[in-house]
């Protein structure tokens, strides 16, 4: 079945349901991994498939961001039963990831304090603390986390299964925008995380190492939401006699800026060298990021009295792109690390 064809049949029937939180789209998640579609080592695949399902439904493409995120930190773990083991399991359906490293890479950045803490007692690492939100997850999901010692600055990646002892999750499920996402807040108390679990000692320098990569899986997320309100501009561009003409949007100006953005994306990743440009793909969230904001308004307004619905296409695109500028690194988190690299990058040249 092509991936198309699933969508129309298995996704397409519950966006309505999606939106107001009633459905979490698990197992047409569930069936894209057991039927391959995501394929291990093959970025240039797996993107595509994410803006695909994205220009059908933003909050499935960014649980399948999650997928592949959580996928991201298994492939760069050094031990065997993890970047193997676990991996294959969650590439063939077996088991579900989250990300979970939202407060992380805020804090990496000084614009938030880590929210999970922990300490050794005989030996043993327990952690201690709270995520305000972590998406994808369920109680026997599993999700990667970052926690800094009590004593110290030791800061410790690991990965974790929410069904473990010691850990409570919190449904949220009145996100503008992020409703069927199976999103929840993570309270752990005391929860051991036995050795295996834990990836690394040197949070820092892993996650320096697997943003690009991060960052690059969520950019086709707004590249599907984008043709999805350019595609319904276009379809309504002629309602009520030609009215929509005289609307000030530069419709055709969107459509340059789309296609710029999505050739300069798949150029990057056809390079196969994204550990080295960090740098352009801020720039390139940032980019379709407020152009998603951009369409989708001009999207709103195009469609008339229809648009106004809750439960027309273009509301709920809206949502949409409030909900992307808010996904880590926020738009204005990308600012800020855009100023950063800039910076960096003068004081090296002097």
């Amino acid at each position: 079945m092509s991936l198309e064809t699933l969508i129309e049949n298995e996704l397409d029937p519950y966006l309505i349901e999606i939106d107001t939180s009633t459905h979490y789209p698990k197992n047409f998640i569930q069936t894209l991994f057991k039927e391959g579609y995501f394929k291990d080592n093959d970025i240039n695949n797996n993107v595509k498939v994410i803006e695909t399902v994205s220009k059908s439904c933003l909050t499935t493409g960014f649980c399948l961001w999650c997928q592949l995120a959580f996928s991201t930190y298994l492939k760069h773990a050094n031990q065997p039963h993890l970047n193997h083991g676990l991996q294959q399991l969650l590439l063939t359906g077996e088991i579900f990831g989250a990300t979970g490293l939202s407060n992380p890479m805020k804090s990496f950045n000084d614009l938030e304090s880590f929210n999970l803490t922990h300490h050794y007692q005989d030996g043993q690492f327990y952690v201690n603390g709270k995520l305000p939100a972590v998406s994808n997850i369920g109680s026997d999901h599993y999700f990667g986390a970052i926690s800094k010692s009590d004593d110290d600055d030791e800061l410790v990646m690991f990965i974790v299964r929410a069904n473990q002892n010691g850990i409570t999750l919190d449904e949220k499920s009145n996100f503008l925008g992020v409703n069927g996402s199976a999103t929840f807040g993570v309270e752990m108390s005391e929860v051991l995380i036995p050795e295996d679990q834990i990836i690394t000692h040197d949070a820092k320098t892993f996650a320096s190492a697997i943003r690009p990569q991060f960052v690059a899986l969520q950019i086709p997320i707004a590249l599907g939401s984008v043709r999805a309100s350019l595609d319904l501009i276009h379809k309504f561009s002629n309602a009520q006699n030609g009215i929509n003409q005289f609307l000030e949007y530069d419709v055709e100006a969107y459509e340059t800026r789309y296609t710029q953005i999505r050739d300069e994306f798949y150029t990057l990743i056809e390079q196969q060298d994204l550990d080295n440009q960090f740098g352009a793909l801020i720039k390139l969230k940032k980019a379709i990021g407020y152009l998603l904001l951009e369409v989708n308004q001009a999207s709103m307004v195009n469609g008339g009295s229809r648009a106004y619905s809750p439960k027309a296409p273009q509301a709920r695109k809206l949502k949409e792109g409030f909900f992307f500028a808010a996904l880590t690194p926020t738009l204005r988190h990308l600012g800020k690390l855009e100023a950063e690299l800039t910076e960096t990058n003068v004081t090296t040249s002097n």
